[in-house]
C-alpha cells in the first residue's frame, strides 16, 4: 500500500476532492470509501447530529486505502485538525479506539462488525486495557465517538445510495468557514 504524503487541507475543496477520491477506492467492504463516508454522514444527520459530528463522520476514513490500518485513524485527524478544529480531529482520530472501546465493553458488540472491521480491530489495537478504557472515557467527546461509530458500521449499505453528496458538502464548507474565521 503507498503511503500518501499530504499537508493538511487548508480549504474546503481540498478536503472534498480527497474524498471524491475515494470513489471506487475500497477497503475491503462492499461499498466503496466514498459511499461508506457519505453513509455515515447520513446516518448522523438523520440521528440530530451537530454539523461538526457530521463532518466528522464524513472524513473519518480518509486514511482507508491511503495508509496502513493502523494509522488511518490518526493520518486523517493530522489532515482536518488545521480546517476543521479539534472536535473534528479528534473524532476522526478517535474513531478505531470507539471500536476497540465498544468491542470491550459491550460483548454483543463484536457480533455487530463486519467481517472486514473484525479483521481491522485487531490490527487497530485489540482489546482495550483498563487505563485505555478510563482514558477514553475522560475524554469530552467520547460519547460523540461512540456515535460515530456506531453510524460508521450502519454505513456499509451495498443497497444504498446517497441521493444529494452535495448536501453534504455544504455541511462541510460551513464548518470549515466556523474555523476558518
Amino acid at each position: 500500500m503507498t503511503t500518501y504524503l499530504v499537508e493538511p487541507f487548508k480549504t474546503a475543496d481540498e478536503a472534498w476532492q480527497a474524498l471524491e477520491e475515494q470513489q471506487g477506492m475500497s477497503d475491503g467492504e462492499q461499498v466503496d470509501l466514498w459511499q461508506h463516508q457519505l453513509q455515515t454522514a447520513e446516518w448522523l444527520l438523520q440521528q440530530g447530529a451537530d454539523d461538526e459530528l457530521i463532518v466528522a463522520g464524513l472524513l473519518h476514513d480518509l486514511g482507508d486505502g491511503r495508509v496502513i490500518d493502523a494509522e488511518h485513524a490518526p493520518w486523517a485527524a493530522r489532515l482536518v485538525r488545521p480546517l476543521f478544529g479539534e472536535r473534528v480531529s479528534w473524532l476522526v482520530g478517535a474513531h478505531a479506539d470507539a471500536k476497540r472501546y465498544l468491542c470491550t465493553t459491550d460483548s454483543h458488540y463484536w457480533a455487530t462488525l463486519s467481517p472486514v472491521s473484525q479483521q481491522t480491530f485487531i490490527k487497530q489495537g485489540g482489546m482495550m486495557t483498563p487505563e485505555e478504557l478510563a482514558a477514553f472515557e475522560a475524554q469530552p467527546w467520547a460519547q460523540d465517538a461512540l456515535r460515530l461509530r456506531k453510524c460508521d458500521d450502519a454505513g456499509k449499505n451495498p443497497h444504498h445510495t446517497v441521493a444529494n453528496p452535495q448536501f453534504f458538502r455544504v455541511i462541510l464548507e460551513r464548518v470549515a468557514s466556523v474555523h476558518q474565521a
